[in-house]
């Protein structure tokens, strides 16, 4: 499933380092997929891509495309951040629970509806100048 696109005009919020185990992530991103590794012995889905799974110790991984559906679990706004981070000030950030059951942390992208906490968010690929990286916004409505 090919996740929507947003493209922004700044950089990426972080650095991002491509690594063996991370470059099918960042290729994903780039083709519109959200990719989630999954252990290729126990079947625990984990992110972000690790080299050993954090259940079974095993160190073969397939892929496996996120849905793009969650529900937010917390969300926060923050006014100051590390000079590193000056660009992203304030920035509202949101933790959420992906429907495949992992739970992380990401930028949250403005929009007309309000977020809620328990409420149905949306995973979304961004385009930046630098690169391509991911956020959530409120679930559109039906």
């Amino acid at each position: 499933m090919t996740l929507p696109i947003v493209t922004l005009g700044l950089k990426r919020p972080l650095e991002i380092e491509v690594t063996v185990i991370t470059q099918t992530f960042w290729s994903g991103l780039a083709e519109g997929r959200f990719l989630l590794a999954r252990c290729s012995h126990c079947s625990r889905l984990s992110f972000p891509p690790r080299r050993i799974c954090p259940d079974c110790h095993q160190l073969d991984f397939t892929w496996i495309e996120a849905s793009g559906r969650a529900t937010f679990y917390s969300l926060t706004r923050i006014h100051n951040s590390p000079p590193r981070y000056n660009l992203l000030s304030p920035v509202s950030v949101a933790i959420i629970d992906l429907e495949e059951g992992i739970r992380l942390l990401t930028r949250l992208l403005p929009t007309d509806q309000a977020p809620v906490v328990g409420g149905p968010c949306q995973l979304v690929i961004t385009q930046h100048p630098d690169g391509m990286h991911y956020a959530a916004r409120p679930a559109e409505s039906s």
